[in-house]
């Protein structure tokens, strides 16, 4: 809720932006409260490689942004 409204006090509009930083959020709250049991161990990391390709999806169409100067997100 803090990175939602920072983001909007300085006026970034980008859904990408907002999906990276609370996947990376995602990441850093899984490593800071773990150990967990078993079954909800495989569901973060299940979860985690989800957000994980969609994080990788993010980043190869922000650089092939950057490499043909169009518009992709």
């Amino acid at each position: 809720m803090l990175t939602t409204a920072a983001f909007s006090v300085y006026g970034q509009s980008g859904l990408d932006l907002y999906v990276s930083v609370y996947i990376l959020e995602y990441f850093i709250l899984t490593l800071l409260h773990s150990p967990f049991n078993p079954r909800a161990q495989k569901i973060i990391d299940i979860t985690g490689y989800v957000l994980f390709v969609i994080f990788m999806i993010i980043v190869a169409l922000k650089v092939l942004e950057i490499l043909t100067g169009v518009r992709l997100l």
